[in-house]
């Protein structure tokens, strides 16, 4: 650390340190909602996680769907639940869930499911019988990284293979040119402490110094990650998608931001199913697309997986769970437009009194003798209302009325419009960046590219 400023220069740890760190990526976005208590800081992320809280069942195709969006699984949960430090635990249980019906249990094939409140694909009760998860073993060598590799990081949470040349630069960077400033310290990592650096990360560019000096004024840290981009690209041309979604938005004719949508099944579940995305397929996107950053530095884990050599990891597979993870089983959502695709299926080998079964993992979303109707999980014809910051509401004209229009009525307006891949791409970006998310992904304002380095750069208005 920089003992005269109070802020860390840089962190020198081994693969266990940054297994957690990089098992940030692989967490569902509605998962980092609940764990940081909504208070993620992601633009309109947790009003989206609460609009789930208060909706009620009925709107839904199954009972078990509220918990896959609340409580969404990953397909790293088994690798997480090696972790050495277990801050996401509950997001991994020890359990999954059965019938308890002995006609049930004497099959063959036994079926299961990690959500609760899903009914049994043979009678159709509720698997309520609690059973324990079979743990995972895994190889030596770490979960997602090699033992064998020693790692430093920034305070921006770049990772990269130590060496006393990256140290050097790193130092080179702040500037640091008297050695005597510096001071070495080691600082214990715990179950909170993992929660505390996750909500950081979200937030801020200096995490690592905000972790260890909570109480300290940050400078700023004068990095130059290389992994920031310079701009959005909004309106570039775009073919029309299969799906491509249309929603009425209701908007100020005199700035042009939006007030409130109404929406049908369709849109709804396209924005709820964001609550699935692992962080890093989100990351992923918006890096694909050339989109800038979140406000944290949490963008800095994803292209330090990207880049590090692949003798840091245990294998390619391990690298992909990070940058490229997919939905766990039974989350995809067929219709929606960024077609993020879900994990296999796999075969559970369970020990104890209930052996040599096979047991099927019960789609949740799908009813005793129904269709799962193409993985969605609002199945409603009743109309809901989206407020710019993503509140979302089953239609109530009176309460919209008095309670959501606070302009005259002559200029309010009414226009239509329709959600392609790039508008899709935008949305997931104001949905972790911005509190006006409708308006700056349909109307948004003008955004000017930086000029030469060498000049001063134009502000990007949003």
């Amino acid at each position: 650390m920089d003992k005269e400023r109070k802020r860390v220069v840089f962190v020198e740890a081994g693969s266990a340190f940054v297994d957690v760190l990089f098992s940030f990526l692989t967490l569902p976005l509605g998962s980092i909602a609940r764990l940081v208590n909504k208070q993620s800081g992601l633009g309109s992320l947790d009003n989206l996680y609460e609009s789930v809280v208060q909706l009620d069942a009925e709107h839904l195709q199954t009972e078990a769907c509220k918990e896959m969006l609340l409580h969404p699984w990953s397909v790293a949960a088994r690798q997480c639940g090696n972790l050495k430090i277990k801050y996401i635990y509950e997001l991994y249980p020890v359990l999954f869930y059965i019938c308890r019906e002995y006609n049930c249990l004497i099959q063959s094939t036994i079926y299961y499911s990690c959500t609760s409140k899903v009914p049994c694909g043979s009678c159709g009760n509720l698997m309520d019988h609690k059973v324990d998860w079979p743990k995972k073993t895994l190889d030596e060598g770490g979960i997602f990284v090699n033992d064998t590799v020693d790692f430093i990081m920034t305070d921006d949470l770049r990772v990269m293979q130590s060496s006393f040349a990256k140290g050097l630069s790193i130092l080179k960077e702040l500037q640091i040119k008297d050695a005597s400033i510096l001071e070495e310290r080691v600082v214990d990592f715990g179950t909170k402490d993992a929660l505390d650096l996750l909500k950081r990360s979200l937030v801020s560019k200096n995490a690592l110094t905000e972790f260890c000096f909570p109480d300290a004024c940050v400078e700023a840290s004068g990095y130059s990650s290389s992994s920031n981009k310079d701009e959005i690209v909004a309106g570039e041309a775009e073919a029309k998608v299969e799906n491509e979604i249309i929603l009425e938005l209701f908007l100020n004719k005199r700035n042009n931001e939006v007030l409130c949508a109404e929406v049908g099944e369709d849109f709804l579940n396209f924005l709820f199913s964001f609550l699935t995305f692992p962080l890093g397929s989100a990351l992923g996107f918006l890096s694909d697309n050339n989109i800038s950053p979140l406000g944290g530095c949490i963008h800095n884990l994803y292209s330090s997986a990207k880049s590090m050599s692949s003798d840091c990891f245990k294998s390619e597979i391990c690298r992909d769970m990070l940058l490229t993870p997919k939905l766990y089983i039974f989350y995809e959502y067929k219709k929606q437009i960024l077609k993020l695709k879900e994990d296999s299926l796999k075969v559970v080998i369970v020990s104890g009194k209930i052996t040599g079964k096979t047991f099927t993992e019960q789609n949740p979303k799908s009813a005793k003798g129904k269709e799962d109707n193409d993985g969605a999980f609002v199945t409603s014809s009743k109309r809901f209302m989206i407020s710019d910051n993503l509140r979302v509401s089953p239609m109530s004209l009176i309460s919209h009325m008095c309670n959501e229009i606070d302009i005259p009525i002559s200029e309010l307006v009414r226009k239509e419009v329709s959600m392609d891949k790039t508008k899709a791409i935008s949305l997931l970006h104001a949905l972790l960046v911005s509190k006006k998310v409708l308006t700056d992904v349909f109307f948004p304002k003008p955004i000017r590219r930086r000029r030469n380095r060498e000049n001063v750069d134009d502000v990007a208005l949003f």
